[in-house]
């Protein structure tokens, strides 16, 4: 197993309340393994000292952002800086606050003017700079790929080369420090149509931020789509789905889905969650400050694997599909070819087969045995055979002339070896026009 991260990931939140009342940038200490919060009303800093019970460390200094307008409630993303500073960012604005525990000091951080068009956006530490990718906002999804330039104080663009997931929102989506890679996928979206119901991107892709590229990776698993609640939150190498008495642990590296089965427990993701050296701490603090944690490596131990997480589609199917029908569009378009003679000149079966014939034998033509063999007159008496294969020979001539008119298109003139016996030749004229007769 992959060793954790010694570092706090912060998760965004599960609901649009961050605390009961007022406005805080909380966040979760992992040196004391406790929540820490400044009341954005007052200034002060406090610790949780037990669920729900706050104690005051000292007042913050506010600095450069007096006047400033921030949503009734505020959902902070936080991520440990080390050396006791903090970065925050909040959701649905471009918002972003530096915080000094030792010098007791908040800062405004960006020179952001607009704000609610990111909320749920993904928003994470990429080697020190900050991150932000999707959200909602002014009732459409997103699909922007965002920095925070440190140097201009500004979110800039990150112009990929290709289209991605249809939408980052409320799915799997997660950043691997290790691989260097963003992953996406399985995300809320629809167009905002009247009596238009929400819809699920079941692909999954990963972004390539060296390449700045997205690739593919396949189909999600279809049983991940089938609780009836999809909370998510990624631990840094595993996704976690909550799914009422049972629990997801998905890992796209490996690309492997494990699941695990309580008789007696029930599984409920909190409205603030942390991250912390493999534990998912959870906080519901509308419910007199109720608190749980999960030890993902302990869970993942007793869990089951169930199946792939992602699965390319195989296109072989398709490519027979095509062959096929390739195959059958030649045959058919052979057969009406040497159909299509005999359509138009309305030609019976022996007036067909005798032309073929013709134009299938050498210059030199079909002598009368040959053509008798052909008509299928050779059981007959000499004078029936003489009749049919004259009169057969004088109405194909007669549909030739109708149609091309071309006289006397099948000629016969004695035999040179046999003076007995005639040779039957179509002329140059005619051959020309129907040498596209198989």
């Amino acid at each position: 197993m992959q060793k954790w991260y010694p570092f706090l990931i912060l998760l965004v939140f599960l609901s649009t309340k961050s605390n009961a009342d007022g406005k805080y940038l909380s966040w979760f200490d992992g040196n004391i393994k406790q929540r820490k919060r400044i009341d954005l009303e007052n200034g002060r800093l406090q610790f949780e000292y037990f669920p729900g019970k706050w104690h005051n460390i000292k007042i913050v200094k506010f600095e450069s952002f007096a006047n400033l307008h921030l949503p009734p409630r505020i959902s902070p993303h936080s991520f440990d800086l080390q050396n006791g500073k903090w970065r925050f960012s909040l959701a649905g604005t471009g918002v972003v606050f530096d915080f000094d525990e030792v010098r007791g000091l908040l800062s405004r951080a960006d020179r952001t003017y607009f704000a609610g068009y990111n909320f749920g956006a993904n928003v994470f530490l990429r080697k020190d700079t900050l991150q932000s990718f999707g959200g909602s906002g002014f009732w459409n999804f997103s699909k922007a790929l965002t920095y925070f330039d440190q140097s201009s104080t500004e979110w800039e663009n990150i112009k990929a080369k290709n289209f991605g997931p249809a939408s980052i929102f409320n799915g799997f989506h997660g950043y691997d420090a290790q691989s260097d890679l963003f992953y996406s996928g399985g995300s809320e979206y629809h167009s905002f149509l009247n009596n238009q119901s929400t819809e699920i991107d079941q692909q999954f892709y990963q972004f390539d931020f060296k390449s700045r590229s997205w690739e593919l990776l396949g189909d999600i698993l279809p049983e991940l789509f089938q609780a009836k609640s999809r909370d998510i939150v990624w631990s840094g190498r595993y996704f976690v789905e909550f799914s009422d008495q049972a629990i997801y642990f998905i890992d796209p590296v490996a690309n492997q889905v494990y699941k695990y089965r309580s008789e007696t427990g029930f599984f409920q993701a909190a409205p603030q969650m942390y991250v912390y050296d493999g534990v998912i701490y959870g906080y519901w603090d509308e419910e007199g400050g109720k608190q749980s944690s999960l030890n993902i490596l302990a869970l993942l131990q007793k869990s089951e694997p169930i199946g792939r997480f992602y699965s390319k589609k195989s296109y072989w199917a398709y490519y027979l599909f095509g062959f096929l029908v390739l195959l059958l569009s030649g045959f058919l378009f052979n057969y009406y070819s040497k159909r299509n003679t005999k359509d138009t000149l309305n030609l019976d079966e022996q007036e067909l087969s005798l032309l073929k014939a013709l134009l299938t034998t050498e210059s030199n033509g079909l002598s009368t045995v040959e053509v008798n063999d052909v008509l299928e007159l050779s059981n007959k008496n000499l004078d029936n055979q003489r009749k049919l294969r004259l009169n057969i020979i004088s109405n194909l001539n007669h549909k030739l002339y109708l149609k091309y008119r071309v006289e006397n298109a099948i000629a016969r003139a004695p035999s040179s070896l046999d003076k007995r016996q005639s040779l039957y030749t179509l002329s140059n004229d005619i051959s020309r026009v129907l040498n596209h007769i198989g």
